[in-house]
Parts: structure tokens; C-alpha cells; sequence
């Protein structure tokens, strides 16, 4: 449903009229953050910022882990307790799975991962009623049956860079994962809807965008298409200079994707690659769907094709019953991969999946193994940079502060530069020269 048609559901005769959004997670609850506030304004609610009172607080949950479930719980305690009097609603991947969130004292709205639309709506209701209200069913498994939610988002206020939600939910169940339970099965958006929405973020300002999804690659399986098929789209929009895919799994980064990133100008030579293990067995438990070779034989079809590329990745450490050979082979892997950054993430029990049955590895080993994960994707960032070092790259830069302008590259090097306010949200031409602690250092050499 469009945001028009939402619009149009709702009254303004209640006496709320501030507003507050607190997101946690991934970049999809960051787009549905940016959804929401636009929802709220084109209806007359005035935002206010995270420290401030309002009459109405939007808690977006993650429960992507354990840590980020209680600090979702936390965080919902803790607005209701600063503002005990405002309206609090919970919604997103922790109120989708756990029922007990609607008992919290002061919850007053429980939404899911779905028909965020009906915010407004809802709202009113409960003004109304005084009734607390909860539109997440207690079958577990109704969130696949759920179509999928087909908003759009035209401006990011506060940020150069604008996400594209082009999917939700995810087919793969891997064996530590709660998220298909918390977000459904893969369902994509319309491809003429991600085109026209792309092209309304360009005539707002946004140079680059960042394709996002919960299977992000998946795009398009229960459309008869493919992620080529958007990118090939994507790549012909006028004003739009860079697109990006924030996640996309090995086996879906096909050979016509490859042929479209080398030769077009707009796509990023950027990938991130979540490896989550390299221990030919630890993938197995997994269930991570690729081998240790399926893995490295196309990273190597990949750098053949894209000589300059980066990878970056995700990697699970102290996955249950991991032993130190295990170990050792995922440190081995990941040396010959030689990523350019590595995402480290101690394992983290969710009750519900098959890997919370399974024996969990003592924690003071999973820090020290994580200690040397982070060492080397140090040593892969570092090698990054110098490697470019006297290279011209593109950049966007997105802060001003103290006479530098901050950005990232094409290849996801983050840069600093003498410049100036009215250099931000441009593509320039930096050639990088050297390295320094808070960024890479590099001079703007042509701003036309």
C-alpha cells in the first residue's frame, strides 16, 4: 500500500503531536526508520530527537542476537521509564518473536515486522479505546504467509547516502538464525517500484544508494526475476553515480553480475561476502548451503574478473562445538581470502534454532579467538589502503568537520580530505596519499 493510501486511513483529532523513532539493528530497520518518520510528518507530528520527550515513542527492535535482543528490551524499559505518560509502541524482529514484549508495563502498541503502515492507524485506535493493542499472532509460523509491505522512502534526511529496501524475509534457515521466523519468507519489491523510487531519491539529492534486503541477493526468486535484473535497471538512471549492495551471499553473485560491476561506472568494486565460518565442517552445521571450495573457487572467478575489487565479510566466532583445529582451518581460510575487513561476531544462543540444542564454546575462548580475527582484518584494512595509496578513487563524502570532509570510496576505504560544506553529497576525484588513525588521507584533485 502506498504512502498516500496510508495517509488517508488516518484522523488527527487526538492531541498527540510529537514524535520519536528509536532504531536498533540492521539497515532495513534503518529505512523503515526513515519510512516511518516521513509517515508521521506528512500527517502533522513534529520528530523530536532520542533524548527528548514526545507524545509518541516508535521503539524498532533487532533480535538478531541475543545482545541485541536485551538491548531492545533495555531500551524499551528505559523510554518508558524517562517518559512514563507518552504512548509507546514496540515493533520489528524481537516483538515478532517473543510474546512476552506486550506484558512490559507501558508497551502500549505491539506490531511485528509487517503492516508498519498501520502505525497511524493504530494509534488512533488506542486513543480512542485506552485498550492496549497487539496485532502479532501467536502462530509462530503466520509471518510466512504475510505479503510483503510495498513502501517507499524518497529522501533520507540526515544522510548523502539513501537505502533501497528491495526485499524482506529470508529462505536459507541457517542453524544459529532466528530471523525467517521473525521476518518470513523472501518477498520482493516490484522492480517498476524500485526504478521509480531509485529515481525519486536521485531528484532529491542522493548520489548513491544502498541496495538492502534481510537476503538481500535473493531479490526477485518470488518474481520470476533476478538481482541482475534490478542492477541491470539500476545502472541506466540518470544522476544516480553509485549503487552499492550492502550484503549478498557467494552463491549469488553470478557471472552476468560480475560482467555488469566491471563494466559499468555505477556499480561499486565492492563486496560484502558473509563468510560466517571457515571450517569445512562448522559451514556443515551451519547450514550454510556453500563448501569451503564453493566459497574460495568463486572468490577466485571474482577477483578474475575484478582484479581491484574489495571484499569485506561477516565471520561467526565460537560457533557450538568449534574446536581449535576447526579454528585454526577458519583462520587458514580467511588468510587466503585475504578480506579487506572482517566483521567479527562472538556466537550467540537463540532459543529456537537448531544451534541452541548444540554444545556452546566457553566464552573467555571465544574472546581470545575473536582478539585474533580482529587482528587480521586489521592487517586486511591496512593492506587496503596502502595498496591504493597514490591511487585515484571516487568519492562521496558525506561529514564536514574542522576543515576535512569524510567519506567512503568506491571500495569502501574510508577518506578524509581538506574541504569544504559544499563539498558533501558530490562524487570527487581523490587521490589518496597516506594513511592516518581516524581515516585515509587523501587530496581532491578534480571537483567538476
Amino acid at each position: 500500500m502506498s504512502l498516500l493510501c496510508y495517509t488517508l486511513l488516518v484522523k488527527k483529532d487526538n492531541n498527540l503531536k510529537t514524535f520519536k523513532i528509536i532504531s536498533l539493528g540492521c539497515k532495513v530497520n534503518y529505512y523503515e526508520r526513515e519510512y516511518l518518520s516521513s509517515l508521521l510528518k506528512d500527517n502533522g507530528y513534529i520528530e523530536v530527537s532520542d533524548d527528548e520527550a514526545a507524545d509518541i515513542s516508535i521503539i524498532n527492535t533487532c533480535a538478531v542476537t541475543e545482545e541485541a535482543s536485551r538491548k531492545s528490551r533495555q531500551m524499551i524499559r528505559r523510554t518508558i521509564k524517562g517518559n512514563p505518560s507518552e504512548l509507546c509502541v514496540v515493533m520489528g524482529c524481537l516483538s515478532q518473536i517473543d510474546r512476552k514484549i506486550k506484558d512490559i508495563p507501558g508497551v502500549d502498541i505491539v506490531m511485528g515486522t509487517f503492516s508498519k503502515g498501520r502505525v497511524l492507524e493504530l494509534i488512533n485506535q488506542f486513543v480512542e479505546t485506552g485498550e492496549k493493542i497487539n496485532i502479532v499472532k501467536d502462530d509462530k509460523y503466520a509471518i510466512f504467509k504475510e505479503k510483503y509491505d510495498n513502501y517507499t522512502v524518497y529522501r533520507f534526511e540526515a544522510h548523502t547516502r539513501a537505502f533501497l529496501k528491495i526485499e524482506d524475509g529470508c529462505n536459507i534457515f541457517c542453524s544459529y538464525c532466528i530471523i525467517p521466523y521473525a521476518r518470513g519468507s523472501v518477498r520482493s519489491k516490484p522492480l517498476d517500484t524500485c526504478i521509480e523510487e531509485t529515481k525519486e531519491l536521485v531528484k532529491n539529492g542522493h548520489k548513491e544508494i544502498i541496495l538492502s534486503g534481510i537476503h538481500t541477493g535473493a531479490y526477485g526468486q518470488d518474481l520470476g526475476i533476478t538481482m541482475y535484473d534490478l542492477l541491470k535497471e539500476l545502472d541506466k538512471i540518470d544522476g544516480l553515480e553509485r549503487i552499492r549492495i550492502s550484503s549478498i551471499e557467494i552463491n549469488q553473485i553470478t557471472d552476468d553480475i560480475l560482467e555488469l560491476v566491471k563494466n559499468s561506472s555505477k556499480l561499486v568494486k565492492h563486496f560484502h561476502i558473509p563468510l560466517q565460518a571457515g571450517s569445512e565442517r562448522i559451514l556443515k552445521l551451519m547450514n550454510r548451503h556453500y563448501t569451503k571450495k564453493e566459497f574460495l573457487d568463486r572468490v577466485k572467478k571474482i577477483r578474475e574478473v575484478l582484479p581491484d575489487i574489495s571484499l569485506t565479510t561477516d565471520y561467526i566466532v565460537g560457533f557450538p562445538t568449534e574446536t581449535d583445529e576447526d579454528f585454526a582451518e577458519s583462520i587458514e581460510t580467511l588468510k587466503e581470502i585475504k578480506f579487506d575487513m572482517i566483521h567479527t561476531f562472538p556466537f550467540s544462543k537463540r532459543e529456537g534454532t537448531p544451534a541452541a540444542k548444540m554444545k556452546d564454546v566457553d566464552p573467555i575462548v571465544k574472546k581470545e579467538r575473536s582478539k585474533l580475527v580482529r587482528d587480521l582484518s586489521k592487517i586486511g584494512y591496512k593492506n587496503l589502503v596502502e595498496r591504493n595509496i597514490g591511487n585515484t578513487l571516487d568519492v562521496i563524502f558525506e561529514v564536514y568537520k574542522d576543515g576535512y570532509i569524510y567519506g567512503h570510496s568506491g571500495n569502501y576505504i574510508y577518506i578524509k580530505a581538506r574541504g569544504e560544506i559544499g563539498d558533501l553529497n558530490k562524487l570527487l576525484q581523490v587521490k589518496l596519499i597516506n594513511d592516518d588513525k581516524d581515516a585515509a588521507i587523501g587530496i581532491i584533485v578534480d571537483k567538476s
